[in-house]
């Protein structure tokens, strides 16, 4: 918990919230260029704070390594649209990145283990399914579904391993707490990110996909902090 008041204290981890929410507030108000700065400058905070706290040792080196990969991402998606598949390509990385991180030790052998599979097979199904019906509808995106599908897979990868921490004895409860919620914003955020692009706009949809997308992050890294850093 000492440590965890150390982390806190760090420069760079006020600079991460501070342009976090510099970036919420340009989306919202529809300033570009600012989004074009603090968007990957977030990611970019996040980064040298992780580092900062923990020299990225073991397995954290595979949440560092999602990290970069997910600042790729940001730069991509914010290029125009025929880098979209780069940005997800990256985001692929980053997400594979963290499922190898949190998995170092193998999965947990318990019956509990398959609840938390079962309920995101059904939850991303439910999510998915008109985001596919939406891009079947238009010829020109039904070369999306495989990557997008791809890309679903690797999400609740992530989500699963994370709410497998509870069970996991190297995971401290608020490092856990912090993984899965990490987990579950990210999975939010994805989730909304798709229904906006491709089924229809939400009300400040692109806001809350950045809200919960940079918190996620943040959730997960801390957490991972906690278990690994």
């Amino acid at each position: 918990m000492a440590a965890w008041g150390g982390w806190l204290l760090i420069p760079t981890f006020v600079l991460v919230l501070a342009l976090a929410v510099c970036d919420w507030v340009a989306v919202r108000f529809h300033l570009t260029q600012v989004v074009y700065v603090a968007k990957p400058a977030t990611l970019l905070a996040l980064i040298l704070w992780s580092w900062q706290a923990s020299g990225w040792p073991g397995a954290m080196l595979w949440f560092g390594a999602g990290l970069v990969f997910s600042l790729l991402g940001d730069i991509l998606l914010m290029l125009p649209a025929r880098f979209f598949l780069g940005g997800l390509g990256a985001f692929l990385l980053a997400h594979l990145c963290y499922v190898f991180g949190f998995n170092v030790g193998g999965l947990p052998r318990t019956p509990l283990a398959l609840l938390p599979l079962l309920l995101i097979g059904v939850l991303g199904w439910g999510i998915l399914e008109p985001v596919f019906r939406a891009l079947r509808a238009q010829p020109y995106r039904r070369r999306l579904i495989l990557p997008v599908m791809s890309y679903g897979v690797a999400v609740g990868a992530v989500l699963y391993s994370a709410l497998l921490t509870p069970l996991r004895p190297e995971w401290p409860p608020l490092g856990a707490a912090l993984a899965v919620g990490g987990a579950v914003l990210f999975f939010v955020s994805d989730s909304l990110l798709a229904h906006d692009r491709f089924v229809r706009k939400l009300p400040d949809g692109r806001m809350w996909v950045h809200v919960t997308y940079h918190l996620g992050q943040i959730g997960l890294v801390a957490g991972a902090l906690l278990a690994y850093g």
